[in-house]
C-alpha cells in the first residue's frame, strides 16, 4: 500500500465525476445570465441596475459548493494512510498424540475407538483457539506435523488417517518422544537431532548428552495431550513421560476404550471387513482392553492422577482437559511487524462541511457603505 490511497474507488471516480459536472453547470448558469442580460438591453447598463446582486460573491459560493461535495464524496472514498501495528499471538504449545495401532479398530465403544479419538481431538482443537497444536499419529512408528495456528490443517491430517497406514504395534515412548522433539527441538537433547536439522537448527553429534533442563527461561506452557488404548508394545514410555517432565512439557493421556474390551477387526485394502485378527501360529481371535492401570501410572510419572482423563463412550467430555490446559502459563508464541491502514476521512470530511456550511451562509448580496446607504 502507497503513503497515501484510498479504499473504496468507486467514489473517488464520483467526486471527479461530480466536480466536472458541477463546474459544467454553473459555468452554463452563469453564461445563461449573461445572455438574458444581453436580450433584456445594454448589458452593462442592466448590471449596474441590478448592482446589489455581487457577481463575485456568487462565483465565490459555486467555488465553494463544488469543493465541499468533492472533498465529502472524497471523504466517502475512505483515504487511508499507511500504519504499522505489532501483532503478537499469546497462548501454549499443545501436541496432539493419537493412537492409530490396529488395537484402536475395536468396536467396544461406539462407532469405534479410532473414530472416537478423532471426535475428542476435534473437540479439543475447537477450544485452542490462539493456541499453536502440533499432532503425532503412532501405531509402530510415529508420523508428526509441525507446530501450526491452522487448526483445520491439523484436523484435516488425522482425519485421513487410518491404523492401515501405519507400521503395526504400539509404541507410545516414540510418539512421546517425538512430540517432546517438536515442542523443545532447542533443547540439548541428540534424540531430537533430525527434528532439530528441519527447523535449521543443524546435525547434532551423537555425543550430546540427553535432555536436561534448558538454561533459558521457558515462556510459556507446552504440553502433550495422548489419546490412546494404552496397550504398549514397546514399553519405555515411562521414560520418555520422565523426560518430558525435565524440559517443562506436561504430558496428559486420555483413555480410549473399555476395560471389558472388544475382538480386533480386520479389514481388506478396500475397507471391507474379513474377519477376526488371530493370535499368530493359533485360532484363537485376539481381544483388546483399555489398560487403564498402565496410563494411571504414565500419569503418576507426569505429575499425578489428574493428568489421566477417561473418554467415556457415553459422551466424552474435553472440558476436564481443556481446564488442565487452561493452568499452564500463556505465553507470546510469536509476533510480527504488521502494515495496517490508518483511517484518515476526518482531514477530508471536516474541511468540506465547513465549505458546505459557510456557502449556505454566505448571501449574494453586495454590501452597501452606510454613506451610501444614507445617499
Amino acid at each position: 500500500m502507497t503513503a497515501f490511497s484510498f479504499h473504496d474507488q468507486q467514489y473517488l471516480i464520483a467526486a471527479g465525476v461530480l466536480v466536472v459536472v458541477l463546474a459544467i453547470v454553473y459555468a452554463l448558469e452563469f453564461t445563461r445570465r449573461r445572455h438574458l442580460f444581453e436580450r433584456l438591453g445594454h448589458a452593462p447598463q442592466i448590471q449596474r441596475m441590478a448592482r446589489s446582486v455581487s457577481q463575485g460573491r456568487r462565483r465565490l459560493k459555486a467555488v465553494l459548493f463544488v469543493l465541499g461535495i468533492a472533498l465529502t464524496a472524497l471523504a466517502l472514498a475512505r483515504p487511508q494512510t499507511e500504519g504499522q501495528k505489532l501483532w503478537k499471538q499469546r497462548g501454549i504449545d499443545v501436541v496432539l498424540a493419537l493412537d492409530f495401532s490396529k488395537s484402536m479398530l475395536a468396536q467396544d465403544v461406539y462407532p469405534s475407538r479410532v473414530d472416537v479419538e478423532k471426535i475428542g481431538a476435534d473437540k479439543l482443537l475447537d477450544k485452542f483457539i490462539g493456541d499453536r497444536v502440533a499432532l503425532v499419529a503412532f501405531g509402530g512408528e510415529a508420523i508428526h506435523f509441525p507446530l501450526t495456528a491452522d487448526h483445520e490443517a491439523a484436523k484435516l491430517l488425522y482425519n485421513g488417517l487410518d491404523p492401515k497406514n501405519l507400521a503395526p504395534g504400539t509404541d507410545i515412548g516414540e510418539a512421546l518422544r517425538t512430540g517432546r522433539c517438536l515442542l523443545r527441538y532447542d533443547a540439548p537433547d541428540a534424540d531430537c537431532a533430525y527434528l532439530r536439522a528441519k527447523h535449521g537448527g543443524g546435525p547434532v553429534a551423537a555425543a550430546v548428552p540427553e535432555a536436561k533442563p534448558p538454561a533459558q527461561t521457558i515462556d510459556h506452557g507446552r504440553a502433550i495431550v495422548v489419546f490412546t488404548d494404552g496397550e504398549d508394545t514397546e514399553g519405555h514410555a515411562k521414560a520418555e513421560v520422565e523426560k518430558a517432565a525435565q524440559v517443562g512439557i506436561d504430558v496428559y493421556f486420555v483413555g480410549v476404550g473399555t476395560r471389558a474390551g472388544a475382538r480386533i477387526p480386520e479389514y481388506d485394502d478396500q475397507g471391507k471387513f474379513t474377519g477376526w485378527k488371530l493370535a499368530p501360529g493359533s485360532t484363537a481371535y485376539i481381544s483388546t482392553h483399555l489398560d487403564e492401570d498402565a496410563l494411571k501410572e504414565l500419569a503418576k510419572a507426569a505429575g499425578g492422577e489428574d493428568h489421566y482423563f477417561y473418554a467415556d463412550p457415553r459422551g466424552f467430555k474435553v472440558e476436564a482437559v481443556v481446564k488442565a490446559l487452561a493452568r499452564l502459563k500463556e505465553g507470546n508464541l510469536d509476533e510480527r511487524v504488521e502494515s495496517i491502514p490508518s483511517e484518515a476521512y476526518q482531514f477530508l470530511l471536516f474541511p468540506g462541511f465547513m465549505l458546505l456550511l459557510i456557502e449556505a451562509c454566505l448571501g449574494d448580496r453586495r454590501r452597501e457603505k452606510k454613506e451610501q446607504a444614507r445617499a
